[in-house]
């Protein structure tokens, strides 16, 4: 008689959980996404119109000009946060759950820290890349610059910053573009990191959706 160890059982287990679970996947539709992508938005709004309103009057201050580097920082931490948080721990930002949503792995099993971070590594590393041009420019200019106004405007006149905002376009275009044409509507970031955003009911014993 051959036994079996637990591990090797539970592996056993979650292989077959897994199958039985992506068989059952169904996928939302592109405007679906684009749909989760607006709610999101909506709920981050408030957050950032807040920010933007501080910044706005911290603009002309010349003593105010470090706080209003820190809320620039501040617009990025809290945009890639929410969307790795809410991935992991939901399985879903708040708008894919809303619109009955659920983001998992290719296998059927739910996100890992992990997967979460490059899910969202395409948006972070190019935050990291303006993030490091706009204080690079500031060093390199802090004489000529009294307030962050002055250095918003003088940054977005550079070749560099124009280069830049064609780049986040491009990969925009790319990431979103891919979910169109995609038959799992798999956008750019899913594909780096192995996910794939299904429908789910609310009913758990439905046809549709696999139990994620």
């Amino acid at each position: 008689m051959q036994y079996i160890t637990m591990e090797e059982e539970n592996k056993v287990n979650e292989e077959n959980e897994s199958q039985n679970t992506v068989k059952d996947f169904t996928y939302p539709s592109f405007m679906g996404r684009a749909g989760a992508y607006i709610f999101d938005g909506l709920i981050l709004s408030p957050v950032f119109v807040l920010l933007f309103f501080v910044q706005g009057k911290l603009y002309t201050n010349e003593s105010m000009f470090y706080p209003a580097l820190i809320i620039e920082l501040m617009f990025f931490i809290i945009q890639n946060s929410y969307n790795v948080f809410f991935t992991k721990r939901f399985n879903g930002t708040p708008g894919k759950l809303f619109f009955k949503f659920r983001v998992c792995r290719e296998d059927g099993m739910p996100v890992t820290w992990e997967t979460s971070i490059k899910r969202e590594s395409i948006y972070i590393i190019r935050n990291i890349i303006y993030l490091i041009c706009f204080y690079a420019f500031i060093a390199i200019n802090r004489e000529k610059i009294t307030n962050f106004g002055i250095a918003t405007y003088l940054h977005s006149e550079t070749l560099l910053s124009k280069i830049e905002n064609w780049i986040y376009f491009i990969i925009c275009i790319f990431d979103f573009g891919k979910a169109l044409f995609s038959k799992k509507r798999k956008a750019l970031h899913d594909t780096i990191a192995g996910t794939v955003v299904v429908y789910k009911p609310m009913n758990p014993n439905t046809s549709q959706g696999g139990n994620i």
